[in-house]
């Protein structure tokens, strides 16, 4: 059992990594994962599903983590792996802002 809370408690860890790169729908998240799981069964597992060995196994291979990594308990989410950075969203353009002016304003 703390083995099956381990595997819940660091997908959440991946699902937000991969949130927080912009990939925020189950079905882009299941992609991100190469497909080891369909959407429906992420969403199962987050919710208290079993999380099976083979998807453990495969998540930690998406990852490029070491082997075992699901199964111990970690307080912080991985790092975004550079084959899945592509699949990010790309960073929001900045605002046009007016140029600066070197005029004061006029006091009255």
């Amino acid at each position: 059992m703390l083995r099956q809370h381990h595997r819940r408690l660091n997908l959440s860890h991946i699902l937000s990594t991969l949130e927080l790169a912009g990939i925020t729908t189950p079905q882009a998240q299941a992609d991100a994962l190469g497909n080891i799981a369909t959407a429906r069964k992420l969403t199962r597992m987050m919710l208290g599903g079993n999380v099976p060995s083979m998807f453990a196994r495969g998540a930690e291979h998406a990852f490029e983590l070491k082997r075992g990594w699901m199964d111990l308990p970690y307080n912080a989410p991985p790092p975004l792996p550079k084959r899945l950075a592509r699949m990010a969203l790309p960073p929001p353009l900045a605002e046009e802002t007016p140029p600066l002016t070197s005029k004061e304003p006029e006091v009255a």
